[in-house]
């Protein structure tokens, strides 16, 4: 059943727009969805998906939207089990000492820093790569941590009734900030 319903997703090509595979016993997701790019709903749900397969984020690319619609529910996707981190004291280069101060010198609009980092572009191609932590609001450049936050979802968004909160990711300057962080708020760990 699972194969036909793929087998006429695929004939639709760049046409198909939704595919539903749910409640199908399903214990992976098919690859195949790679080759429909014009899907913009894929449900999932209540399957025995362990892992999201790569070639999803063809699909999904979240930053353009190309998928409007995804459901996932009732599928082991996440470990639930939290894990504690080894935290190691971050050292910084020189160039990231440096940058950090300017960048944050540059938010209370220090009149002798905006005239010289207009006398260096160089600088402000740097700094213009600049990330602005989750936690205490500081910018900083490459030293970070990358987290997860589960957040209710905007009211304007379709999705199921079931889905209570989703995932948004959030950048942290520091373990030192890392360690303030909220209840909702999870470090991201190979594991």
């Amino acid at each position: 059943m699972t194969e036909r319903l793929l087998i006429r997703a695929l004939k639709g090509g760049k046409d198909t727009k939704i595919v539903t595979l749910n409640g199908k016993g399903i214990t992976k997701m098919p690859s195949a969805l790679s080759k429909l790019p014009g899907l913009k709903t894929l449900d999932l749900q209540n399957n025995q998906i362990r892992k999201v397969c790569p070639e999803i984020s063809t699909l999904t690319q979240f930053q353009n939207l190309k998928l409007r619609e995804f459901y996932c529910e009732g599928n082991p996707l996440f470990l639930m089990k939290p894990v504690n981190a080894i935290q190691q004291e971050d050292a910084w280069s020189l160039q990231e000492i440096t940058s950090r101060f300017i960048m944050n010198e540059l938010e209370g609009k220090s009149p002798f820093i905006m005239q010289a980092i207009q006398r260096h572009p160089q600088v402000r191609n740097i700094i213009s790569q600049r990330r602005k932590c989750a936690i205490c609001g500081k910018y900083f450049l490459t030293i970070w941590l990358e987290c997860v936050e589960f957040v209710p979802p905007p009211k304007n968004w379709k999705i199921s009734r079931n889905l209570k909160l989703v995932p948004l990711r959030i950048l942290i300057c520091s373990y030192k900030c890392f360690n303030k962080r909220g209840l909702n708020l999870f470090g991201i760990a190979q594991v």
